[in-house]
């Protein structure tokens, strides 16, 4: 288990703590916010290298990404193709703070831009992006049905989005999830998908070596659902 999970989970942390660590990690805030910052971005590599391979990115593509935490991969996603232009939208003033400083040059040339946004509604135009992509924020969706809509009317005709989350197998295990978090397995995912109009084209299932708190190597098991609009 990674590391800050493999702590929380050797201490003896009160129900406040717990939700405290579960508010922290739906919408990052203050100086803990950003070291939660950190520790996700620590956390989610694996994921987030998985879902920007899945976008399968190609020159002058727009895309979008759904909680893009402190955005130090970023600077990965743009080196997949010639002329990218990225758009992240986050409902952490903090977050976005701390991804504003991290990609400050990429900013300055106009090939990457941040909105704050309510977890709800997408402020883009119809039509406006050839990709979406999102890891770990599914949990958090407090209408997933009205928020898929969204993401749906913000993609081009055929658009690709790709949502990556762990399986609610693995999730369960984790003390602070009862506080906040949603959990899925993939056959929900693909079903709330095709409700809003989505066409399922691909599904991987992968498995992460992560180190449990007792020191033994236990498997997280995630998912990369590919849809198009």
């Amino acid at each position: 288990m990674p590391k800050f999970l493999n702590l929380i989970m050797e201490q003896q942390l009160s129900e406040e703590d717990l939700k405290n660590i579960a508010r922290q990690l739906g919408c990052p805030e203050g100086e803990h916010g950003i070291k939660t910052g950190e520790i996700m971005h620590a956390n989610n590599i694996g994921m987030t290298t998985s879902a920007i391979e899945a976008l399968d990115l190609q020159s002058d593509e727009t895309v979008l990404e759904i909680g893009h935490g402190n955005g130090a991969h970023i600077a990965q996603l743009l080196s997949k193709a010639k002329n990218l232009h990225y758009f992240g939208a986050d409902i952490s003033a903090t977050i976005i703070a701390e991804a504003e400083k991290i990609n400050q040059d990429f900013i300055t040339k106009g090939k990457v831009h941040f909105q704050l946004t309510d977890g709800i509604t997408l402020p883009f135009d119809d039509d406006r992006f050839d990709k979406i992509f999102t890891v770990n924020t599914i949990y958090f969706w407090s209408n997933p049905s009205k928020y898929l809509n969204e993401i749906k009317r913000t993609l081009k005709p055929d658009g690709t989005l790709v949502i990556c989350f762990a399986d609610e197998n693995f999730m369960k295990n984790l003390p602070f999830t009862p506080y906040g978090f949603t959990l899925y397995n993939v056959e929900t995912v693909k079903e709330l998908l095709e409700k809003a109009g989505f066409a399922i084209k691909n599904t991987l299932k992968k498995l992460e070596q992560v180190q449990s708190k007792t020191g033994e190597q236990i498997e997280r098991e995630y998912y990369v659902v590919t849809a198009t609009a």
